[in-house]
């Protein structure tokens, strides 16, 4: 036999192994076990933080205003392909002191290079540490209610505004759950249950933009309009359904592949906590880098509009991320599990869904959009570099009753770099399809 052959062939085996047999959820189960963790301590927000509690969740909320009653969704759920995350991973950045970046930069592109060798490589490497760039982003602290600073108060002046954190992210409690696109539509659904809220507006960037949308779905009649920034999980592609019938699988298989990630992050933890700083900074804001230099490509910046308003968000977050015992606590770990659990949906579509011919019972967002009965304001930063502006265009075609606005100064966080023409917008939209506000 050959060494391509030979390569190939324990490639395979290894990818089998590890993915089936969830290695590194037994390691971190035990782990857990020993691991003294620290006190948590919720988090401060811009508000002051009130909490309701429905069925096994107590939730976490600000609220402030009066007028249409806006429910604002934090987003921050972030995947990148195998090699494009190796790029941006923290474990070239521990070693980038050592090994002279144009080094590591030849050594990454060797590795992802189309070969037997390199693939094997690449996915060795990916099965191995967490090179999946979630496990950098959603190392805990962006889905919050924070996304939202430079939005609460503004909206507020004319609106009935409630920020709140889902369950399993930021001071809402995380519940032993399966994190799948639906649940989340319940737990939102008894959360407004709770609040006594008969109809509201949904505001979601992202995977909560992706919730909106299933909300709206679920539940049309309790939906006043919708605000979807940057939706994921509405992708158009002409040859979505035969690659989507191929590639997918059920949901128990997502669940373990995701779980298993989320547990290679927990036992990396101490790693990232030592490089994250500089490559989580990196990844978010700095027109330059270590590895690479074209930041108009995937992994470039996720905000682009470099302004102090945006890097004291940035920093916000890091702060919080690395300066605090957030990483030493047991919260730590159930988020990194319910940030990653939340992707399973993302991308996996159950197969009875996608053969549906009545658009109703599908279960792909992607055709099931044009169902939308509410008013839809479509928002997108012209420089997105993780969901492609033209699917803005997709989804204002689709959406009977919608508009779409572009912001040319954006990258992913539109409200964050544009806060004043977003929060124009936005109240525009709202007062305007409600007929009336609060000034």
């Amino acid at each position: 036999m050959s060494s391509k052959k030979i390569w190939g062939l324990g490639l395979v085996i290894l990818f089998l192994v590890l993915n089936s047999s969830c290695l590194f959820t037994r390691i971190d189960e035990i782990a857990m076990k020993a691991r003294h963790y620290k006190t948590y301590t919720p988090r401060e927000y811009f508000a002051p933080t009130q909490y309701i509690k429905a069925g096994d969740v107590d939730y976490a909320y600000v609220e402030k205003g009066k007028g249409p009653t806006v429910v604002l969704l934090h987003g921050g759920i972030v995947t990148f392909d195998l090699d494009k995350s190796l790029l941006i991973n923290p474990y070239w950045d521990l070693v980038s002191d050592v090994v002279p970046p144009a080094a590591l930069y030849t050594l990454v592109v060797a590795l992802t290079a189309n070969t037997t060798y390199g693939l094997a490589g690449v996915v060795a490497i990916n099965e191995v540490i967490p090179a999946r760039a979630q496990s950098l982003i959603h190392f805990g602290a962006i889905s919050t209610i924070n996304t939202w600073e430079y939005n609460f108060n503004q909206l507020a002046e004319n609106l009935h505004v409630i920020a709140l954190d889902l369950p399993g992210f930021g001071n809402s409690s995380k519940p032993d759950s399966r994190y799948t696109v639906p649940d989340m539509t319940k737990y939102l659904d008894s959360f407004l249950e709770a609040k006594g809220l008969d109809k509201v507006y949904l505001v979601g960037q992202d995977y909560s933009g992706l919730l909106a949308i299933d909300y709206s779905l679920t539940y049309p009649d309790k939906v006043a309009g919708l605000v979807l920034i940057a939706p994921y999980g509405t992708q158009s592609h002409p040859w979505y359904y035969p690659v989507h019938l191929i590639w997918h699988y059920p949901r128990w298989i997502a669940r373990n592949m995701y779980r298993d990630k989320a547990a290679r992050v927990d036992v990396w933890r101490n790693v990232l906590k030592r490089a994250g700083k500089r490559t989580y900074t990196r990844i978010f804001y700095k027109p330059e880098s270590k590895l690479i230099e074209d930041t108009s490509s995937q992994y470039g910046r996720l905000i682009y509009n470099d302004n102090e308003q945006s890097r004291k968000f940035v920093n916000d977050i890091i702060k919080y991320k690395f300066d605090t015992n957030w990483i030493n606590t047991k919260e730590f770990a159930d988020e990194l599990y319910a940030t990653h659990l939340s992707l399973q949906d993302v991308g996996r579509k159950d197969y009875w869904g996608i053969w549906s011919l009545k658009d109703e019972e599908r279960n792909d967002w992607i055709t099931r959009v044009k169902l939308i009965q509410a008013p839809t304001l479509i928002m997108w930063g012209k420089f997105d570099p993780l969901i492609p502006p033209e699917e803005a265009s997709y989804l204002d075609r689709a959406i009977p009753n919608s508009v779409a606005t572009i912001y040319e100064k954006s990258s992913h966080y539109p409200m964050v770099e544009e806060s004043e023409a977003f929060n124009a917008d936005v109240t525009r939209f709202i007062c305007g399809a409600a007929g009336t506000c609060a000034k």
